[in-house]
C-alpha cells in the first residue's frame, strides 16, 4: 500500500514539474536586446548590399548619431527611461476613467531632458540645471568656415537622420519580405511550434494527463507554391492505468494555377521590397549632394549680406564725413548775403544808417558785413511789405545760422535713410543666421559666428587706407581747430601746437606710405600676372585665378591697368612733393619761438623773410606763389606756415583719396570667378552636354524611372485578381512505423461572380500607372529645365560680373570727383555727390550680390547634373571649397564598409 501511494505521489510530482518546464519554454522568449540587435545585423547587412556603386556610396548608415549630437541617446534603447511629460497628459498614465493605471512606469527611472544632456559639455557649457536647453544661449561657436558648417550639420541635421532611419525602415521592411520567402517553423496549419498539456478528471479518483508538443516548417516557393512538414507526438498518462503514446508526421503542398501562380506574382512583394531599399540608398546620396548646396548657399548668403552691410556702413561713414563738411560750411556767416526780391513798395527807401551795408538793385536785396541787434531791429522796421519781411527773416536767419541749406538738409535725409537701411540689413542677417542655425540642427539661441574670410576679395578698399584717410580728417578735427584764430581777433599763431601739428601730419604722412603707396603697388602685380598667363591665349585659366569670357574682356582690362598706373603715379608724385615740404617745414618749425624760426630763414638779418630766402621745397605750395614777392615778418611768417600746413594736410588727402580710386580699380579686376567646368581646365560644357548629364546621372530620376516600371507591374498583380481561383493541393499524414497513413490530392476551383473590388483596383492600377509615366516626364523635363536655367544663370552672371567691374570703375571715380566739387556752395553740388555715394553703394552690393548668384547657379547646376561628389566629411571635391579650413581633395568617395560592385 505504502509503495502504492509512493508511485502515485511520483507520477504527481512529474506531472507538474513536466507542466512548469513546458510553461517556461513556451511562454518565455528571448529578450528585446536579442531581437534588436538581430534586426540590426540583418539590416545593415541587406543595405551594404545596395551600396554596390560610387554613385550612391554613403560614409555612414549606422543609425546611432554621434555621441556630440543634440539629438544622441545616452541611455540603453532597450531599457530607456520615460522622458519629460506634460503634467497634465501624464496624469492619465497613472488615472484613467477612474480606473488605476499600470504602476511600473518609472521602473526604469525619468529622464531629466529630452535633449542630451551631454551635448554642452564640448563648448564649456556647465549647464546649472537638469535640462541643458538653459545653456543653448551660453555656446559659442566662432569663425565657422564652411566645412566646419557642414560638419555641424552631419553632427546635429535632424533631416540627415531621418534620411539614415528612412533608409533603415526600408530595409527592416526587406528584411521581412525575405523572412517569408525562407524556411519557416510553422506546421500545415500556419501556426507557429507549440505545445498542449491537458489534465482531466474523467472519474472519481482518477486522473488523466496528456501532453502534445508539435513542430512544423515550411517553405514558400518562388512560383507561389507552399510546402509544409508537421511532427506531432502525443502522451497520454493515466493515472491508475497504463500510459500510451503516438507520433505522426504529415506534409501538405499547394499550388496555385491561376490566381497567385507564377513567379511575378509570388515574388513582387520581395522584388519591390529590395527596389526600396536601391531608391532609398540613392534618395540619402543625393541628400547628401542637397545638404551641403543648401548650407552653402545659406554660408555664401549670409556672406553676402554681411557685405551689404559693410558697404552701408563705409556709406553711412562717407554720408557723414559730408554731412560735417557740409554743417560746417554752413555754420561760416557770410560777408554778402543776397536775397531775391522781385518788388518793393514805390515809397521805399534805405536809410543812411544802413547804406553801407543794405542793397536793392530792383530784383535782390543785398546785405553786406556784419549786423548789430540794432540794425537788425531797423531792417524790420523800414516797411511791412510781406516780401520784404520774408526776404530780411531770411538774412537775418542765415546771419544768425539759424538756416539749414538744402545740401545739408538732402545730406541729413539721406544720411537717416540710410540709417534704417543699416539696421534693417543687420536684422536680416540676424535672421538668416537663425535660418542656418536651424538647418544646421543648433537653437537658434546659440551664439554662432561665421568665418568672413571668402569676403577678403570684396575689399576693395583697405580698410587700413580708409583709417589713413580719416586720419587726415580727424587731425584737422582736432588740432587743426585749435591752430585756427578766433574770430575777429588777430591772435598769433600758437607754435607749441603748430609743431604738434606738423608731427602729427608726419606721422599720419607715414602711414599713408605704408598702407597706401605701398599697398597699392602690390595690388598691381594679380593682375599682371593675370595678363601674362593670357598673353599667348586670352582662354588660359588656372583655379582660383581670374577668366575672361572674351578677348575683349582682356584689352579692357590692359587700358583699365594703364590708367590706373598714371593715377597711381600722379598720386606718387603728389604724395613726393607734399613729403618733401612738410619734412622742410618740420625742420624749419623744429624752434622754441616764432622769432626762431624766422631766425631759421632769415639770412640777411633784416627782421624779415624774403620769398628768395624761403627753402625750394616751398615752391610747391600755392601759398608761397601768392607771397613770391612779399616780405613776412616773424608773424607773418607763421600764419603762411599754418596755411601751408593746412594745405599739405589737403594735399595728403587728396592723395590718400586717389590712392582709394586706384585700389578699387585693381581689387575689383582681381576678383575671380570658379569657373564651370567638368573638370578642372577645361572649357565651358555645352547645355546640351550639360543636360545630358543630368538625365544619366541623376538619382531621383533613377527612381522615378524605376517607379514606372514598379506601376507597371503592379498592373500585372491587380489583373491576376481577377482569376479564378485554382490551387492544386496534396497532403499525406502517416504514423510512427508507417501506421495510419493517409494520403490525399485534389484540385480547389472556385469561380467569384462578384469581382467589382477586383475590377475597380484593375482601372486604378491602370490610372497609376499612366500618372506615372507622365511624373516620369514632368520630372525629366523640370530637370532639364533647372539645369538649363542654372546654366544660362551662369552664362549671365559672367557678364553680369564684367559689367560690375566697370561700375565699380565709374562709381569710384565719380565720388571722387563728387567730393571735390562738394566743397561748392553750388546744390546741384551735393546732389551729384549723393548721386555718387548711392552709384558707389549699388555697384557694390551688384558686384557681391552676382558673385553670389553665380555659385549658387554653379552648386545648382552640379547638384542637378547629379555629379557633384561629396567626399566623407560631407564637403563637396571642388577645389575651391576644398581649399577651405585646410581641407584637402580625398578624391573619389572609397568607403571600406562597401563591399565591391559584384560580378556580373
Amino acid at each position: 500500500m505504502l509503495t502504492k501511494l509512493t508511485g502515485t505521489y511520483a507520477r504527481k510530482v512529474t506531472t507538474w514539474l513536466m507542466m512548469g518546464s513546458l510553461s517556461l519554454s513556451t511562454f518565455s522568449g528571448c529578450s528585446r536586446q536579442f531581437w534588436r540587435r538581430q534586426a540590426e545585423k540583418d539590416t545593415y547587412n541587406a543595405v551594404t548590399e545596395k551600396l554596390n556603386d560610387p554613385r550612391w556610396q554613403v560614409p555612414r548608415i549606422d543609425l546611432k548619431p554621434d555621441v556630440r549630437s543634440r539629438f544622441f541617446d545616452p541611455y540603453d534603447p532597450d531599457c530607456e527611461p520615460l522622458p519629460p511629460d506634460d503634467p497634465a497628459a501624464h496624469e492619465f498614465m497613472h488615472c484613467v476613467n477612474g480606473k488605476r493605471g499600470y504602476k511600473s512606469w518609472h521602473k526604469l527611472g525619468t529622464a531629466l531632458s529630452i535633449e542630451n544632456p551631454q551635448w554642452l559639455e564640448p563648448y564649456g557649457v556647465a549647464v546649472q540645471g537638469a535640462d541643458p536647453v538653459i545653456g543653448h544661449s551660453q555656446i559659442q561657436i566662432l569663425k565657422v568656415t564652411l566645412p566646419d558648417a557642414v560638419d555641424l550639420a552631419y553632427i546635429h541635421s535632424r533631416d540627415y537622420q531621418t534620411n539614415i532611419e528612412d533608409l533603415y525602415l526600408d530595409a527592416l521592411a526587406l528584411t521581412l519580405e525575405r523572412f517569408r520567402l525562407g524556411v519557416r517553423f510553422i506546421n500545415t496549419a500556419g501556426a507557429a511550434p507549440g505545445a498542449g498539456f491537458s489534465l482531466t478528471n474523467p472519474d472519481p479518483g482518477r486522473s488523466n494527463a496528456a501532453f502534445r508538443p508539435a513542430f512544423g516548417i515550411s517553405q514558400a516557393l518562388p512560383a507561389g507554391g507552399q510546402i509544409a512538414v508537421e511532427l506531432v507526438n502525443q502522451t497520454v498518462w493515466l493515472f491508475g492505468s497504463k500510459d500510451s503514446s503516438a507520433s505522426s508526421m504529415a506534409f501538405t503542398l499547394t499550388q496555385p494555377l491561376l490566381l497567385n501562380a507564377g513567379r511575378k506574382i509570388a515574388l513582387e512583394p520581395l522584388t519591390q521590397a529590395e527596389r526600396n531599399v536601391l531608391y532609398q540608398a540613392r534618395t540619402l546620396a543625393r541628400f547628401r549632394q542637397t545638404l551641403f548646396t543648401s548650407v552653402a548657399q545659406s554660408y555664401l548668403g549670409l556672406l553676402q549680406q554681411k557685405q551689404n552691410i559693410l558697404n552701408t556702413e563705409n556709406n553711412l561713414r562717407q554720408l557723414r564725413e559730408q554731412l560735417d563738411a557740409q554743417e560746417a560750411q554752413d555754420s561760416r556767416k557770410p560777408n554778402l548775403l543776397p536775397e531775391m526780391l522781385p518788388q518793393m513798395p514805390d515809397d521805399f527807401e534805405i536809410p543812411e544808417s544802413l547804406q553801407g551795408n543794405l542793397r536793392y538793385d530792383g530784383r535782390t536785396l543785398t546785405w553786406t558785413g556784419e549786423m548789430t541787434d540794432a540794425q537788425e531791429q531797423e531792417l524790420l522796421a523800414l516797411t511791412d511789405n510781406e516780401a520784404y519781411q520774408a526776404a530780411v527773416q531770411q538774412i537775418i536767419a542765415y546771419k544768425q545760422g539759424n538756416v539749414v541749406s538744402l545740401s545739408a538738409a538732402q545730406l541729413r535725409t539721406n544720411y537717416n535713410s540710410t540709417q534704417n537701411q543699416l539696421e534693417n540689413s543687420r536684422r536680416q542677417y540676424a535672421d538668416q543666421l537663425d535660418n542656418l542655425k536651424i538647418t544646421l540642427g543648433l537653437p537658434p539661441n546659440v551664439q554662432l559666428e561665421i568665418d568672413e574670410t571668402l569676403l577678403a576679395p570684396f575689399e576693395l578698399i583697405s580698410l587700413k587706407l580708409i583709417q589713413a584717410e580719416k586720419e587726415f580728417r580727424e587731425l584737422q578735427l582736432s588740432l587743426g581747430q585749435k591752430l585756427l584764430p578766433p574770430a575777429d581777433t588777430g591772435a598769433a599763431v600758437d607754435v607749441e601746437i603748430l609743431k604738434d601739428y606738423l608731427s602729427e601730419l608726419a606721422l599720419d604722412r607715414d602711414h599713408l606710405f605704408e598702407v597706401g603707396l605701398t599697398q597699392v603697388q602690390n595690388d598691381f602685380e594679380p593682375i599682371r600676372q593675370i595678363l601674362q598667363a593670357t598673353e599667348t591665349d586670352w582662354q588660359q585659366t588656372e583655379d582660383g585665378r581670374r577668366y575672361f569670357i572674351s578677348e575683349g574682356e582682356r584689352e579692357r582690362v590692359m587700358a583699365d591697368l594703364e590708367r590706373d598706373l598714371r593715377l597711381f603715379r600722379m598720386s606718387e608724385r603728389e604724395f613726393a612733393i607734399a613729403s618733401a615740404t612738410l619734412d622742410s617745414f618740420l625742420e624749419v618749425a623744429n624752434a622754441d619761438s616764432a622769432q626762431s624760426i624766422l631766425q631759421k630763414l632769415d639770412a640777411d638779418n633784416n627782421g624779415t623773410v624774403e620769398p628768395s630766402e624761403m627753402p625750394s621745397a616751398w615752391q610747391y605750395l600755392k601759398q608761397a606763389n601768392k607771397s613770391d614777392s612779399v616780405s613776412m615778418d616773424a608773424d607773418k611768417l607763421m600764419q603762411f606756415i599754418r596755411k601751408a600746413a593746412f594745405a599739405l594736410r589737403e594735399d595728403l588727402q587728396r592723395a590718400a583719396q586717389s590712392l582709394q580710386v586706384v585700389q578699387a580699380g585693381l581689387r575689383v579686376e582681381a576678383i575671380a570667378l570658379n569657373r564651370f567646368a567638368l573638370t578642372s581646365g577645361e572649357p565651358k560644357p555645352d547645355i546640351e552636354e550639360v543636360v545630358r548629364i543630368g538625365l544619366e546621372q541623376r538619382h531621383d530620376l533613377m527612381n522615378a524611372r524605376a517607379s514606372v516600371m514598379d506601376r507597371r507591374r503592379a498592373v500585372e498583380i491587380a489583373a491576376n485578381r481577377l482569376e479564378s481561383t485554382m490551387d492544386l493541393r496534396l497532403s499525406a499524414k502517416t504514423g510512427a512505423g508507417g501506421e495510419s497513413s493517409n494520403y490525399q490530392g485534389g484540385i480547389d476551383f472556385k469561380t467569384p461572380m462578384d469581382m467589382v473590388d477586383e475590377r475597380n483596383a484593375y482601372n486604378v492600377a491602370l490610372i497609376n500607372y499612366q500618372r506615372e509615366r507622365r511624373a516620369y516626364m514632368l520630372l525629366e523635363d523640370q530637370i532639364k529645365q533647372s539645369i538649363r536655367q542654372a546654366w544660362r544663370q551662369i552664362t549671365v552672371q559672367e557678364k553680369r560680373i564684367e559689367v560690375d567691374r566697370q561700375t565699380v570703375r565709374n562709381a569710384a571715380l565719380q565720388y571722387d570727383n563728387a567730393s571735390l566739387s562738394a566743397q561748392g556752395a553750388a546744390q546741384t553740388n551735393a546732389l551729384n555727390l549723393l548721386n555718387a555715394l548711392n552709384s558707389v553703394l549699388g555697384a557694390q552690393n551688384s558686384l557681391v550680390s552676382d558673385w553670389v548668384t553665380y555659385e549658387n547657379n554653379r552648386l545648382n547646376v552640379f547638384r542637378d547634373m547629379g555629379i557633384m561628389e561629396i567626399d566623407r566629411r560631407g564637403v563637396w571635391t571642388d577645389g575651391f571649397y576644398q581649399k577651405m579650413d585646410g581641407v584637402q581633395s580625398e578624391g573619389s568617395p572609397d568607403f571600406s564598409s562597401v563591399p565591391p560592385i559584384p560580378n556580373p
